[in-house]
């Protein structure tokens, strides 16, 4: 964003700089590779967030959160509703009836869970998130894209720690770890990047 925008928004809704301001000014900051790792690996004050193993979608109420074992494996569901359709509705019987085959949520789901372990520059190239010239990123956190010098490549994502899913770091906890963690991630606060006991 740039002062025009920042005094349009200020103009708009009188309070938005002292809301809003310091983030929009430090992603600014942060967009452009000058020396740091790309934003999600800085220090913006923001834990990643699980995915809810029914709808496929970050558990961002974090109060709702919720996990079930299923199978051998601890799924975390962003709400009870999405937890009852994969724990209760899509199993072989419902209130001892068999149910229509509407198919259970089985198999490789989650891109982060697939990608566990690589390094990022791999994941981007395997995703096919890569320009034709073989290194600049596809997508970019800003709109200077004439300019080659401001763009992130896949050299500044190779030297990023790999890629963590926050479900298959979940699954390694113990379960007094697992429950600390989710405490924390639905009260809202830092619990941590992925740790329990960060």
């Amino acid at each position: 964003m740039t002062d025009e925008d920042f005094e349009w928004f200020e103009y708009k809704y009188p309070g938005w700089y002292d809301r809003y301001g310091k983030w929009w000014e430090n992603y600014n900051r942060l967009s452009i590779p000058n020396g740091h790792n790309p934003i999600v690996f800085e220090d913006v004050d923001y834990q990643y967030p699980n995915r809810c193993w029914t709808c496929m979608v970050p558990c961002l109420v974090r109060e709702d959160m919720v996990y079930a074992e299923i199978d051998g494996v601890v799924r975390t569901y962003c709400h009870e509703e999405c937890k009852w359709t994969d724990v209760t509705a899509f199993r072989p019987t419902y209130e001892g009836r068999a149910t229509p085959n509407m198919g259970q949520l089985i198999g490789h789901r989650e891109w982060e869970t697939l990608y566990h372990g690589w390094n990022w520059a791999d994941v981007v190239s395997d995703m096919g998130y890569v320009r034709d010239d073989g290194k600049t990123m596809v997508a970019q956190p800003h709109l200077h894209l004439g300019d080659q010098k401001k763009m992130w490549t896949l050299d500044h994502m190779r030297r990023c720690p790999p890629l963590q899913s926050p479900n298959v770091l979940f699954n390694e906890m113990t379960p007094e770890e697992r429950e600390a963690y989710a405490a924390k991630y639905r009260r809202g606060g830092p619990a941590g990047r992925f740790a329990a006991d960060a």
